[in-house]
């Protein structure tokens, strides 16, 4: 975000050098639960720039590992980790790609700036301070309905309950009159109902107000961690379909001027704090972190920070989307020269022709196919519908299950050509440059 001058430089922290920080000093009782925090405006001195994997079986990093296990065992985690490609330039025409993992390291840093940020939320919260909080809504009801069917169609004695929204301190009829008020857009009178719920109850602070009840938000994390328990028992394409079924009914986390909390990290209050240099939002954090230090106004009032949130959602959703269509473009152009993990690419590589990949079927959404090439997370690529069945003009089940003749046969039936979680021989037709999405073909 910001100009290289500061970012590379004046901001980077490069050992051997002092540097302005702001410094959360966190209070960790025996059971390793953040009771209280302070923070501080201070000068520190890196001692030694390593990465990741020179911290990993490090002694000096033993009691910081400890600490972020115990945290993470609290935490509900969704065991399906995507890589990270990494595509190079060397000179003007040479391309290499490398695949990176989370590891031990990556995971124990995430866990303390995660304790980070939540306790920043809570500090500022409990001042009144406008804040972007990083919001993370419950799955849909819908959505969790439509999953739900599909296992069911599947087999798979898998079912999920539907997610509750009822905030803190509120009451079952004033969770019932928010439900009531929104199915009916606004247009019911519910006032009876909800005569109790117009201020915080149980002394709920205000910056909490908005956020879904802990034991609500409990019941369905915890179904979320049993199905993944049940979907662990599962073998072959199954347990595929269920691992990317749970995945996908994660919302998109966004920024918003009222504490909604965050689902996925099972957190109150939650914001980005850590990285000023390269978020804005982490930038009006510090600034009204040092407000009220110093005693001063707040630096951004409630309007200006909503603006400023809807905003930063915005252009943080357009710049992920630009990421993942170039760095899927660079590798697909990688694998169109012939090039392979790990190893480099160029204008004079022979390209690739004719290779069939063994490829696993993870989608089924009119008109596509969507197949992993190498069943490891790592590389996607989509088929057309009409790729499919030869002359025959081809469906999709009512559950997104299989791909299916668009009409009968003679004795009336549509038996499946495909089906979810299968494996798929394909070979790559080309690049779509406006997606950034590999063309498949049937082998």
């Amino acid at each position: 975000m910001l100009p290289p001058r500061l970012a590379d430089d004046l901001c980077s922290l490069r050992a051997g050098v002092d540097r302005l920080a702001m410094v959360i000093a966190m209070i960790v009782d025996d059971e390793d639960i953040i009771t209280d925090c302070k923070a501080y405006e201070a000068v520190i001195q890196v001692d030694e720039n390593m990465a990741y994997e020179e911290a990993l079986d490090n002694p000096r990093f033993g009691e910081m590992f400890k600490l972020a296990s115990s945290w993470q065992q609290k935490e509900l985690r969704l065991n399906i980790q995507n890589a990270e490609l990494r595509p190079r330039l060397h000179g003007d025409q040479n391309l290499r790609v490398e695949v990176k993992w989370p590891n031990a390291a990556t995971q124990m840093i995430e866990s303390f700036m995660v304790a980070t940020n939540a306790s920043v939320g809570h500090l500022l919260g409990k001042e009144g301070a406008p804040l972007p909080w990083r919001c993370h809504t419950p799955p849909d009801a819908i959505e969790v309905e439509e999953l739900n069917a599909k296992l069911a169609a599947l087999g798979v004695e898998i079912e999920l309950p539907l997610p509750r929204y009822r905030k803190h301190g509120q009451s079952d009829e004033g969770e019932l009159a928010d439900l009531l008020s929104g199915w009916a857009g606004g247009s019911i009178d519910v006032s009876g109902l909800s005569a109790e719920e117009k201020s915080p109850a149980n002394n709920t602070l205000d910056y909490l107000a908005n956020v879904h009840d802990s034991d609500a938000r409990q019941e369905i994390l915890d179904a979320l961690d049993k199905a993944q328990q049940q979907a662990s028992e599962l073998k072959g394409p199954v347990r595929r379909v269920v691992d990317q079924g749970l995945f996908h009914l994660m919302q998109r986390a966004n920024y918003c001027e009222v504490n909604l909390g965050h689902f996925g990290l099972n957190l109150d209050a939650y914001v980005h704090f850590t990285s000023p240099i390269r978020r804005y939002p982490d930038l009006m954090a510090h600034r009204q972190l040092k407000a009220y230090l110093r005693g001063e106004a707040w630096a951004h009032s409630l309007e200006e920070t909503a603006k400023i949130a809807q905003h930063c959602s915005e252009q943080g959703h357009t710049a992920k989307r630009l990421e993942w269509e170039l760095v899927a473009n660079a590798y697909h152009l990688h694998l169109l020269r012939g090039g392979a993990l790990g190893g480099e690419s160029s204008t004079e590589s022979k390209p690739l022709e004719h290779a069939s990949w063994a490829a696993r079927i993870t989608g089924i959404r009119t008109p596509w196919v969507f197949l992993d090439l190498g069943d490891d997370g790592a590389v996607h690529g989509r088929m057309h519908l009409g790729q499919i069945g030869g002359k025959t003009r081809m469906s999709v089940d009512e559950h997104g299950l299989a791909v299916i003749p668009a009409e009968p046969d003679v004795r009336g039936e549509q038996n499946p050509v495909v089906q979810l979680g299968q494996i798929f021989p394909c070979r790559i037709r080309g690049l779509d440059v406006w997606s950034g999405s590999l063309d498949l073909v049937p082998q």
